[in-house]
């Protein structure tokens, strides 16, 4: 291709100079609005209500950093942690929780994460199995603790029970019985929870489908752990400990 610029007329060394004088000015006038922007943005990063230092708060909320920074992050770090496989540092996240806020409503239900946490670590690792299972079930009591009240959040310790006793020959016919104590509870909860929306004048019924899914289920787990249990020999339901 020929060169499109052969006709073009040179610059003059006049011109030349204004040219590189109006770049000049260009380059100094866009370092002096940038010093201005990090100037204003350091000096209300001092400010705690200003504009700035709320958007980086919110950033900082919004993006988990650090991972602890509320309930919300930590159960998105338990979460994330058991997905990888990392269930030590899952672990150590809900632990560092309820540590630091040992009076939280939602602890039971960390501890009931930081529980099953254990069952896993437990068929991970044959040779430490026992000692898991220990601490699954102080985890369980721990949540037991807070959940008591729920028919819903004990669910989960339900399985708990039953797992460890699935598992674990000593502790069969103890976490059978545990289960299924717990399943008593969840089913007294239940059905003070259907005669409140019996007595209702207009009860929802999503809340109602609800109950009586868990209902369903309920009547389910104990006839299930009732034969386990039978089918291993065991007798009376013990106290929940242990």
């Amino acid at each position: 291709m020929g060169d499109l610029r052969a006709d073009a007329v040179p610059l003059t060394s006049k011109q030349r100079l204004g040219l590189m004088r109006r770049r000049h000015a260009i380059l100094v006038g866009t370092v002096a609005v940038a010093l201005a922007i990090v100037g204003w943005a350091l000096a209300s990063l001092r400010d705690d209500d200003s504009s700035m230092r709320v958007l980086v708060r919110a950033a900082k909320h919004r993006m988990c950093w650090p991972e602890d920074s509320s309930l919300s992050c930590v159960l998105k770090a338990i979460s994330k942690y058991d997905k990888k496989g990392r269930f030590d540092d899952a672990i150590k996240v809900g632990a560092a929780w309820t540590s630091q806020y040992p009076n939280s409503p939602a602890n039971g239900m960390i501890y009931a994460d930081i529980s099953t946490l254990y069952l896993k670590k437990a068929t991970r690792d044959p040779g430490r199995t026992e000692e898991y299972l220990k601490q699954a079930l102080s985890c369980r009591d721990k949540a037991l603790q807070s959940l008591s009240d729920s028919a819903y959040a004990l669910r989960p310790l339900v399985d708990i029970s039953e797992y460890v006793g699935d598992i674990s020959q000593a502790q069969r016919c103890i976490q059978y019985g545990n289960s299924l104590r717990i399943l008593d509870r969840m089913s007294l909860l239940a059905k003070e929870e259907k005669d409140r929306l019996t007595r209702e004048f207009k009860p929802d019924l999503a809340e109602r489908k609800q109950l009586e899914d868990l209902s369903e289920w309920i009547d389910v787990a104990m006839k299930r752990v009732s034969n386990k249990s039978s089918s291993s020999g065991c007798q009376d339901k013990p106290s929940l400990a242990g």
